[in-house]
């Protein structure tokens, strides 16, 4: 079974969840026995990609409908492949078809880009419609989005969501049959190289206080964050990790408004060691979104016996189960509230560690790979 992947997102700096996502699939696939197709671009990483010259040769590549693609040692790899794919999806609203002379059995998307791969079976994961039910979370271009989305459910051969929420808000959206999308969910980890990184690294934050890591964003919910570790009474400190995203300088603004400035602290970056430590020592992982399709931070908090205070309802509620400490996020007093509980209670503390562990288990590699396995093999034999 050789099954497709694209890389459209796996070299971004920083890393993005959908490359988390990507990179998970590979692993499951070395252990499922699956040989990964690696969908590579030569443009990906080009000092002059944005240059006048090579947008004007990437504008007319636009207007081929077709890319060929030449093998590689493990996939394929085409030119200027994903961005020549969304100037053609601005400009004339269609995708890019691919062509190699030996194609994998499938091809997986593991974003809802602008291509596709006539002749095979073509799987898109889409992770979240957030952009089109709450548009005032994203500067995202709805209509494209839309577009794009929609062309995906009329013409894949199937969907994939990672959670059971994301499935139902594409059933009720866009109307479609229930038996077309799949909740395969998603595997956390973290490698056996990393954690013994992890020890020797400096950690970016004091221990025993409250993290957030995550972009800074109106969805994610810092500001009210912010406002209720001030009313909250704590004398823990609370370290915000992340990059500032749609609306984060806004959310930030709770700042001024805290009583005690000082006792946050905001950092742009630090090293995946460096991450993986700070959960590890922090009294509490707090990841109060209003919004998600997943939320992978709940889980890393989880496998590391970190206790999470996160959202009442939706994909946050679906992922943490009963091992989390769940509240109203949009309530300043709510979310104050669950901040001094975990602050002060040391039996809850200790439970939700243990139960949080346990939960964290059920989204372990093996299963996962079993799981995607399966669907593969059920998709190519149908």
């Amino acid at each position: 079974m050789r099954i497709g992947l694209d890389t459209r997102n796996t070299g971004r700096a920083g890393g993005t969840g959908v490359a988390t996502y990507a990179a998970t699939l590979g692993e499951a696939y070395n252990e499922a026995g699956i040989r990964p197709a690696w969908l590579h671009d030569d443009m990906a990483t080009h000092a002059n990609v944005h240059n006048f010259p090579q947008k004007i040769k990437r504008l007319v590549r636009s207007t081929w409908p077709n890319s060929c693609v030449q093998q590689t040692g493990d996939g394929y790899i085409g030119h200027d492949l994903y961005r020549t794919a969304e100037i053609r999806d601005r400009t004339l609203h269609r995708p890019i078809s691919i062509k190699a002379d030996v194609p994998p059995d499938l091809m997986h998307w593991t974003y809802p880009v602008p291509l596709q791969w006539p002749g095979i079976p073509n799987v898109v994961t889409i992770h979240d419609i957030i952009p089109l039910l709450h548009p005032e979370f994203s500067d995202t271009p709805v209509k494209r989005l839309h577009r794009r989305l929609k062309f995906w459910c009329d013409n894949a051969d199937a969907i994939v969501t990672v959670s059971e929420a994301v499935r139902q808000d594409l059933i009720r959206f866009f109307g479609l049959p229930p038996e077309k999308i799949s909740m395969l969910s998603q595997s956390v980890s973290f490698p056996t190289d990393l954690m013994a990184e992890a020890l020797t690294v400096e950690a970016p934050c004091p221990k025993d206080g409250f993290l957030y890591f995550g972009t800074i964003e109106r969805r994610k919910n810092v500001g009210r964050l912010i406002e209720a570790h001030g009313r909250s009474g704590t004398t823990r400190p609370l370290t915000i990790i992340g990059a500032l995203g749609f609306g984060g300088a806004e959310e930030l603004h709770a700042l001024k408004h805290h009583p005690v400035p000082e006792r946050v602290r905001i950092l742009p970056w630090c090293s995946r060691p460096a991450l993986v430590r700070a959960i590890r020592e922090a009294r509490c992982v707090a990841f109060p979104s209003l919004a998600e399709g997943f939320g992978l931070p709940i889980l890393e908090a989880m496998l590391l016996g970190t206790p999470v205070l996160t959202s009442l309802g939706h994909a946050t509620e679906e992922i943490s189960g009963t091992s989390a400490l769940l509240v109203d996020s949009t309530n300043v007093e709510a979310l104050a509230g669950g901040i001094k509980t975990l602050d002060q209670d040391d039996a809850l503390w200790a439970a939700l560690s243990s139960s949080g562990r346990k939960r964290a288990q059920d989204f372990a590699i093996e299963p996962y790979a079993r799981r995607m396995k399966k669907f593969y093999q059920t998709l190519l034999d149908g």
